[in-house]
């Protein structure tokens, strides 16, 4: 990156983190977005992706940007730890996923473990009780049809399988979890991944979807399950059927043509009808590049220079003819694709010169004169996937300022 792109990326991301270490400032802007809000809006608790476990995220990553100022910023992840931390006592964390359930508090405790031995009692106790919670759910393997909910990366088995996969020498307790949430995503990656109408998680998605679909997006869909699985067969998680199911949904996705749709609706028989899709978006959550980083990702597990090419060439067609996006977030914004880009720029002729572009056009969203730096239809968002920590983490990743380690929460690497 040009050193002058990577320094105002640099000073604007110290700005949004300079904003959201400021209590009142957050609070202040919260308060006036609810007001605001005429869509479900919320921040605060526990969470990875909605509260102050995203903060700590951030903040962490920013002890290991501005080294002249580490001290200040791992004292406030510390903090938002600690906050996070008391907030899982008022609002107890009585599910599995990464989005505001126990893997994402224990993610972001395991990403500060690096620098403070002093979390791994804490750590531990959540591993466990997360392992708990997954060996105590039932499993939907041989169920006939199953909800994005059950799979996805944000409260599903993907998601939760990213974090526990990660853990090192695993205890019993946690590789029998880890196992089995491996067994339940490989079932589901052999095909099995029919969403009926029963199972839809809004009825709007009848006008869509009036006989079922397959998910296609990464945040909801299959390429997530496909990608968490990678990641547990590359940290030496080798259940049987693992490469199979890894392979199976990968052709499966390569055989779309770049097109990746949000979802493939279903007949009235079954068949999927794949010209009655709606294009997809550009974005991580849904569209071409969480579909082409996924498919990488695969491809590195299987090791398979065809399917890496497939990837490649499916992010550079969507970045053909860019003009811009309205929305500046992770998960369905520039942010997103920026991320992205920064993984792909070593796989891709034109990489390195679309990570410029792409942080050019962030930092056109972002406004010294918005309360957190950033705001999104009128609202001003402090959380990770789609507020002001998540867009600071990008610009930070973009300057090479930070490691990527922290984007195994939304399934890339």
């Amino acid at each position: 990156m040009h050193p002058a792109l990577a320094e105002r990326a640099r000073h604007t991301a110290k700005l949004l983190l300079t904003r959201l270490a400021d209590p009142t400032v957050v609070a202040d802007a919260v308060a006036a977005s609810e007001q605001r809000a005429t869509l479900p809006y919320g921040w605060g608790g526990p969470g990875l992706f909605v509260g102050h476990a995203g903060s700590a995220l951030a903040f962490q990553a920013a002890h290991r940007a501005f080294p002249d100022e580490a001290a200040h910023w791992r004292g406030l992840a510390h903090q938002h730890l600690v906050t996070a931390a008391k907030a899982s006592f008022d609002s107890p964390l009585n599910h599995a996923g990464m989005s505001s359930g126990t893997a994402g508090l224990a993610f972001a405790f395991a990403d500060s473990l690096y620098e403070e031995p002093r979390y791994g009692g804490t750590l531990d106790k959540l591993n466990s009780q997360l392992a708990d919670q997954v060996l105590d759910a039932p499993s939907w393997q041989g169920r006939d049809g199953v909800r994005d909910s059950d799979y996805d990366a944000i409260s599903g088995a993907a998601g939760t399988l990213a974090h526990l996969s990660l853990v090192p020498e695993p205890d019993p307790l946690v590789r029998r979890a880890t196992d089995s949430l491996v067994d339940d995503l490989s079932w589901l990656c052999q095909g099995n991944w029919v969403i009926p109408p029963r199972n839809f998680p809004l009825p709007e998605y009848a006008e869509n979807y009036p006989h079922g679909y397959v998910n296609l997006g990464l945040a909801h869909g299959i390429p997530g399950a496909m990608a968490a699985l990678a990641f547990a067969h590359r940290a030496g998680h080798r259940r049987d059927g693992v490469v199979e199911a890894i392979r199976h949904t990968a052709d499966y996705l390569a055989g779309q043509s770049h097109r990746w749709p949000a979802g493939i609706p279903l007949s009235e028989s079954g068949a999927e009808v794949p010209d009655l899709a709606k294009p997809g978006r550009l974005a991580w959550c849904y569209g071409a590049p969480g579909v082409a980083c996924a498919l990488l990702n695969a491809s590195i597990t299987l090791g398979d220079n065809d399917l890496r090419q497939v990837a490649a060439d499916g992010f550079a067609a969507a970045l053909d003819g860019f003009d811009g996006l309205p929305e500046a977030t992770l998960c369905h914004g520039v942010a997103g694709v920026l991320v992205i880009s920064t993984i792909f720029s070593v796989h891709t002729r034109g990489g390195p010169a679309a990570v410029e572009m792409l942080t050019e056009h962030l930092l056109s969203h972002c406004d010294k004169d918005f309360p957190l730096g950033v705001r999104e239809n009128g609202l001003d968002d402090p959380g990770l996937l789609t507020g002001s920590a998540g867009v600071a983490l990008a610009l930070l990743t973009a300057t090479g300022d930070i490691d990527r380690h922290w984007q195994r929460a939304l399934l890339i690497d």
